[in-house]
Parts: C-alpha cells; structure tokens; sequence
C-alpha cells in the first residue's frame, strides 16, 4: 500500500510538471519578432494594437493598468483603451509650449517629469506618442510645427531626461488630421492642440502577467 502511494504521488508530481512545462512552453514573447524599423513605418492604429494581448494575460495587465491609471489620473487627463489595455495620457500643447513656440517652455519638464518613473525599466512599456495642432496656418506650417514639436519632445527624453536608449518610443506628428472638435472657437482650437502619450504593454509587463508576478 505505502509503495502504490508513493508511485502514486510520484505519477502525480510527473503530470503537474508535464502541465507547468507545457502551459510555459505554450506562452511566446509577443515581442520575439519585434522590429522597431518596421514599427516606425506602421501607421498609430496598428502600433496601438501591437502586441495583441493573449487571453491568460489580458486580465492581469488591465487590472494593472486600471490601477496606473488611476494613479495617473491626480496629474494629467487619462483615459484608457483596448478595453483598458492601453493608457492614453493627454497633455495639452500650451501647457508645454509657448504659442507657435517649438523649444519646450520652462515649465514643461516639471509636467512631463511624474511620467519618467514608468520608463525606468525600458522592456514594461512601449512608448507611443503623437503631437496634435489645430488647424491655423498653410499645411507646411502646421507640419513643420508638429515635427518640431515632436523632435523637442524627443530630445528632451533622450538627452536631458535620460530614459533608457532601449525603451521602444515610436511618435507620430499628427499636426492638424485628428481634431477633438471643430476648430471654430479659440476654446476648440485649445483642446485640438495636444500631446497624447500611449503606454502600450511591454514584453515584460506581459511576461510578469503570464508568470502571475504582475504587482
């Protein structure tokens, strides 16, 4: 009897291993095959949708993010997406620029410092960024004031902030194509001048929620 228990327990142990080493094997880096050339040339909709989020993962990664978003929500306007997935953080243009200005204002990074913490580690986010005009002045104005723009934004990160040179930052300018509202008030204008920031799931942010060590 003691042995048939033993060979039994140790069928058992056999089996919970096979699963545990199935159910890891099951579970493939999203990111594998990740080429941030190729993301540059991808339109903001299909970069926002990359990854897509496997059902065992979905659940730890909104309930995640819900909670950083809540969090984020005592500074900035947030708002999720992908059915909480995704974090979009919007900060107004004249709230970091002077008008028609494109060199960061003084107060700017006092604004946009609470965001570093979350770049700390460059493999929990990708870091998806799009600058929006209103409509004034000829197109070429309007691009070239969103390109510079986004290049200030850039550079501050990269240079004076310092984010790891591994995090994934792919940003957009947007200028003039994606207004909130009409531009037919000098409020609306106000509001279609912005910067959204997306905080897309990172490959270790997922594999955290995979392995249940998401906190």
């Amino acid at each position: 009897m003691y042995h048939t228990l033993i060979r039994a327990a140790i069928i058992v142990a056999m089996l919970v291993g096979l699963s545990l080493h199935l159910h890891a094997e099951d579970f493939r880096d999203p990111y594998a095959d990740y080429d941030e050339t190729a993301a540059l040339d991808m339109e903001i909709e299909e970069n926002l949708a990359t990854p897509v989020i496997q059902k065992p993962e979905k659940a730890p990664i909104v309930k995640y993010m819900t909670a950083l978003a809540h969090q984020l929500k005592q500074r900035y306007k947030v708002e999720t997406m992908r059915a909480g997935e995704v974090i979009v953080v919007t900060i107004p243009s004249d709230e970091l620029f002077m008008p028609n200005d494109t060199l960061l204002s003084p107060d700017a990074p006092t604004l946009l410092r609470p965001l570093l913490p979350l770049f700390r580690d460059p493999d929990l986010f990708k870091l998806v960024y799009a600058v929006h005009t209103d409509n004034t002045g000829s197109p070429t104005y309007i691009e070239n004031l969103a390109s510079a723009r986004n290049q200030s934004i850039y550079a501050w990160l990269i240079d004076v902030a310092k984010v790891n040179p591994d995090l994934f930052i792919i940003n957009y300018d947007m200028g003039d194509s994606r207004p909130l509202v009409n531009n037919d008030t000098r409020a609306h204008r106000a509001l279609n001048r912005r910067i959204e920031f997306f905080l897309v799931p990172g490959p270790k942010l997922i594999t955290l929620a995979h392995n249940k060590k998401i906190k």
